[in-house]
């Protein structure tokens, strides 16, 4: 006898099946999301610590600055700015123009001038922090942030020292707090996980 009936399956077992296909695919998804938020968080922090070891090395060697010729006695720092800038940080020389009259001096902190690489500023190069992670506290050893007001945080490294000095400062660059013994940038990402990027007086530099 032939059977009419031809195998295959059910509409319970198509939802059933379709069911969990999307759930499995909805897991998938969610732990590749999480991970690619924290992976842009941790990259960021990373590029943030190096250079931070950019300007010590910079400031522990006889590197001249590119914007003032033989100009070998300068420090070199990182800077950070959470007023309006929070996706940016910038490497930059402490300049001494004293003998050259452009209106610069040493003072262990990024004198804020737009544009970078030029005669006209301290600004060697902007660093930028991206997949949405952004910058959202500086902080000392023990305070986010260290005193009211504090928008800005300088870390300069000079030779032959090895260690950071480190301020805290205002939107227009006055000096708040410091030198501290340790900052800390705190960045924060699109699904608000965070990490620190930690400087110590030392020079130390940690990624927590």
């Amino acid at each position: 006898m032939i059977n009419k009936f031809k195998s295959g399956f059910t509409l319970i077992e198509i939802i059933i099946s379709v069911s969990i296909i999307s759930v499995i695919m909805a897991t998938v998804l969610f732990n590749y999301s999480s991970f690619s938020d924290k992976l842009a968080l941790s990259s960021a922090a990373q590029e943030i610590a190096v250079t931070i070891r950019q300007a010590q090395i910079f400031g522990l060697s006889v590197r001249g600055s590119t914007a003032i010729q033989g100009q070998f006695t300068s420090g070199y720092g990182v800077f950070f700015d959470m007023n309006s800038d929070t996706s940016n940080y910038y490497l930059f020389i402490d300049r001494i123009d004293v003998p050259f009259g452009n209106g610069f001096v040493a003072n262990k902190k990024y004198d804020v001038v737009s544009g970078c690489g030029s005669a006209s500023t301290e600004c060697i190069e902007q660093g930028n922090i991206r997949n949405g992670v952004v910058i959202s506290n500086l902080c000392d050893g023990t305070s986010c942030p260290p005193v009211a007001n504090v928008k800005q945080m300088h870390i300069t490294f000079l030779r032959p020292n090895p260690d950071a000095t480190i301020y805290f400062t205002d939107v227009s660059g006055n000096i708040l707090s410091g030198p501290a013994n340790t900052g800390k940038v705190v960045l924060t990402s699109l699904k608000g996980n965070t990490i620190n990027v930690i400087i110590e007086k030392t020079g130390q530099v940690l990624v927590q």
